[in-house]
């Protein structure tokens, strides 16, 4: 799949049936999956080469980020899926030249599918390559933002329910509340290691460009790619105080499991106890050795009250000790 935008915001869908050639005034070039007829059809407009799906899986800095004959090819790590339970990052490449800019993606980022409606609103026409650019690096660092305010919310929930519930009550139901609470930090603490992981790609792809395409990139522009740059490094520094506090909330939680558990050892503990004078009286006068008074009538209901007083006093001691 292909989409062009025009420097008067007009987003044209391609498709190989198409015969005529892509228009002169394109200002951003869309590869989604794009099979090798659609790359040809680019590249032969473009007049330079397009990186293919195995180089843009590179991980050495200068095979994601270099410039050949004026034009930046640019490859960064950008998050996808973020409102579906498995969120995943996914290489972009971006290419960018004075008069064009061209991304090739095997992933659908929210990003891209609103780009064409935001630019008809925030920029002003003609469009210009870098100013698409920018508005498309803002909407990837909106979208990690909100990303990050949902974590924040749900760790404040995770933090409410985790100290409401009491653990000295040994059920099913607040185990199964304190497993989900890891579940669902363990998919949190993914969350934000992938966005950790794309801001810091992002931000190298930014400092690349400013430092590459100051000569022809507009002035009045510089000033919001710097201020992006800042709220790449805030959202940073927030994700590193976010894994903090769930490194606590997973270490709390830990701890009330731990706590749950003893008290059900201290259950099963307690109740060997209770059980085990009962035990030595009746296994004492179960013995067939001729035992003081066992040949009388009231023997049997004797042993039965020394069972029944043996099993009584541990629990009043444990009580007045506060351990039942």
């Amino acid at each position: 799949m292909v989409r062009l935008l025009t420097q008067q915001g007009q987003l044209i869908d391609w498709n190989d049936e198409k015969t005529h050639p892509f228009p002169d005034n394109i200002v951003f070039l869309d590869l989604l999956n794009p099979g090798r007829a659609e790359e040809i059809e680019a590249e032969k407009w473009l007049e330079y080469q397009l990186p293919t799906r195995e180089e843009m899986q590179d991980i050495e800095e200068s095979s994601r980020l270099y410039t050949e004959k004026g034009t930046l090819y640019m490859t960064a790590w950008l998050p996808v899926g973020l409102d579906t339970p498995d969120p995943d990052n996914t290489s972009i490449s971006f290419v960018i030249a004075p008069d064009c800019l061209t991304t090739v993606r095997y992933a659908d980022p929210l990003s891209f599918r609103i780009l064409a409606d935001q630019a008809k609103r925030q920029c002003t026409s003609p469009l210009t390559s870098d100013a698409v650019f920018l508005l498309l690096l803002e909407l990837i660092v909106a979208r990690i933002a909100d990303a990050l305010q949902q974590v924040e919310g749900d760790m404040k929930k995770i933090c409410r329910d985790i100290f409401r519930l009491d653990p000295h009550k040994a059920h099913a139901a607040v185990e199964k509340d304190l497993s989900d609470v890891v579940k669902l930090l363990g998919r949190r603490s993914a969350l934000v290691a992938n966005v950790r992981e794309s801001l810091l790609s992002i931000s190298r792809m930014l400092q690349y460009f400013l430092n590459n395409a100051a000569t022809w990139m507009r002035g009045d522009l510089a000033a919001q790619f710097r201020s992006v740059m800042r709220d790449i490094k805030s959202m940073d520094d927030y994700t590193n105080q976010q894994t903090q506090e769930m490194t606590f909330l997973l270490e709390s939680t830990l701890g009330l499991i731990n706590i749950q558990q003893n008290q059900i050892i201290k259950i099963f503990t307690v109740a060997s106890v209770l059980f085990m004078p009962p035990t030595l009286i009746a296994s004492i006068y179960g013995m067939n050795v001729g035992l003081p008074a066992a040949n009388n009538g009231w023997a049997f209901a004797l042993v039965m009250v020394m069972i029944v007083l043996s099993a009584i006093l541990p629990i009043v001691y444990f009580k007045r000790k506060r351990l039942l």
